[in-house]
C-alpha cells in the first residue's frame, strides 16, 4: 500500500488510500462541526447529521433520489461506484436529509446479499435502525443500574467516530482487504458492516 496522502475533496480520490484518507479527513471534519472547533479552527464541510443514524438514513434518501442512483455516483463502470463515486456519495450524504423509510428498514438486509444501489440503500435502513436499537438498549441499561461498559454492539457511538473506525479499517491491510476492489455496492456494504464493529 502506497503512502497516504492527505485529501480534502473526493474530488481527489483514486484509490482505497484516498479514500481512507478521506474518511479521516470527513471525521475529523465532523468532530470539530460538533464541537464548535479547538484552537479557533472551524469545520471546513456543512453537516446536517450528528448522529449515526441520521447520516445512514440521509444516504438511504440519497440512494433513493434515482431508481439506479447513478446520477449522484460518477461510475467508474457499471454496477460499480468506484473510490471517487463513493467518497462523492458519503460528500453529498453530509448534507442530505434524513429519509426514513420503516420499509426498508425492516427488509432484513445482510450485507452479503448487496449487489445494487437499492439493496445498498435497504442495508443502509437495516444499520440505521440496528443502531438506535442498540443505543436504547444501553441507555434501558444504564437505566436500570446495570454495567453498560462494553458499549453494546456498536463499537462507537458518534458520527465522527464511526467514519475514522472506517476510514482506518479501508487504510488497513489484511485477506479480508482483498474484497474491496473492484469497488462494487457489495463492498461497500462490507466497509459499513466492519466499520460497525471496527475498534
Amino acid at each position: 500500500m502506497r503512502a497516504s496522502r492527505n485529501i480534502d475533496s473526493w474530488e481527489q480520490v483514486d484509490s482505497r488510500e484516498d479514500f481512507s484518507s478521506w474518511l479521516r479527513f470527513l471525521a475529523f471534519d465532523c468532530e470539530q462541526a460538533h464541537s464548535g472547533g479547538t484552537s479557533g479552527v472551524s469545520a471546513a464541510l456543512e453537516w446536517t447529521h450528528q448522529s449515526i443514524d441520521g447520516f445512514l438514513w440521509g444516504w438511504v434518501r440519497l440512494l433513493g433520489s434515482r431508481l439506479d442512483g447513478t446520477d449522484l455516483l460518477h461510475e467508474e463502470a457499471p454496477g460499480r461506484p468506484g473510490w471517487r463515486g463513493l467518497a462523492h456519495q458519503l460528500d453529498r450524504v453530509r448534507t442530505t436529509l434524513p429519509g426514513y423509510n420503516d420499509v426498508l428498514a425492516d427488509s432484513g438486509t445482510r450485507h452479503e446479499e448487496v449487489d445494487t444501489p437499492g439493496d445498498l440503500s435497504m442495508y443502509a435502513a437495516a444499520l440505521a435502525m440496528d443502531f438506535v436499537r442498540d443505543r436504547r438498549e444501553m441507555q434501558a441499561k444504564a437505566g436500570r443500574g446495570e454495567w453498560a461498559g462494553d458499549g453494546g454492539s456498536w463499537a462507537h457511538g458518534t458520527l465522527y467516530d464511526w467514519l475514522a473506525s472506517w476510514g482506518s479499517w479501508v487504510g488497513a491491510d489484511s485477506p479480508r482487504h482483498a474484497q474491496l476492489t473492484p469497488v462494487t455496492w457489495r463492498c461497500v456494504a462490507l466497509q459499513l458492516s466492519v466499520a460497525r464493529i471496527y475498534e
